[in-house]
């Protein structure tokens, strides 16, 4: 297990020197524009939002507690840190769909030296990778309100943290193994299936994407790389068990 955990986690070191491969460096370009454009837009949008809302509050409060104003601002930040990564990931991965995947199938073809095969032309690819993200919402959304609901209550709340943890880890792997996966046809239920056979590789990997992505600046390049990493370990790791179960 603790192997297994290692390998994720190191996974994501090994895709950023893999993503200046020459062939591969343009694949990377468009997901880290959407990337940058949207984190862009949720931040000045927010800021626009909030800096308003802060000036009328702070305009109720005697001058000695001034010091207030920084903690509110601690908080937006906070609030935003969660806001970016349940809302923004998803989002950003549902618009940078169709090019993850095509950087997926041109990651693994460079790895194997076997081109992906599939007869599949890039619209049928990219509505099927859009409705794959758009299934991953759905229960996202599922789960996200059931440890919500957890949080509430008393005592139990003590755990929820934890919970919340190992779930976003849980939904990173999800969210960037379907990019290889869904290359070769597997649909999320399968997909769901054979992560959990090696928990230790997608709580690894999921937990080291969520780190990366929590981190101002590094949090742009997270997508191409996790995808690179994504796509690293199911070359390594679940391709070839995937090839032995078939047979």
């Amino acid at each position: 297990m603790i192997a297994d955990v290692t390998i994720g986690t190191q996974a994501l070191a090994r895709a950023l020197r893999l993503l200046n491969t020459p062939g591969i460096r343009a694949y990377v370009i468009m997901p880290l524009l959407i990337n940058l454009l949207i984190f862009g837009v949720l931040i000045w949008y927010g800021y626009s939002q909030f800096y308003p809302f802060v000036e009328w509050l702070m305009s109720y409060v005697p001058g000695f507690l001034d010091f207030i104003r920084w903690l509110i601002w601690l908080f937006f930040g906070v609030l935003a840190a969660i806001t970016v990564f349940f809302a923004f990931t998803p989002v950003a991965n549902i618009i940078a769909a169709p090019f993850n995947a095509l950087m997926s199938e041109k990651i693994e073809a460079l790895l194997t030296g076997r081109a992906v095969s599939s007869d599949v032309g890039f619209m049928r690819m990219a509505i099927d990778a859009i409705a794959s993200q758009l299934g991953k919402l759905v229960y996202i959304l599922l789960w996200a309100s059931g440890l919500f609901l957890v949080s509430l209550i008393p005592v139990v709340n003590l755990v929820a943290p934890l919970l919340w943890v190992i779930f976003g880890s849980w939904l990173l792997s999800l969210e960037y193994f379907d990019y290889p996966m869904g290359n070769h046809d597997i649909v999320f239920a399968e997909q769901k299936r054979r992560l959990a056979q090696r928990r230790g590789i997608s709580l690894g990997f999921g937990g080291a994407v969520m780190i990366m992505t929590s981190i101002p600046i590094v949090n742009f390049l997270a997508m191409p790389v996790a995808v690179a990493g994504a796509t690293l370990l199911w070359v390594e790791q679940f391709q070839s068990s995937s090839a032995s179960a078939t047979g």
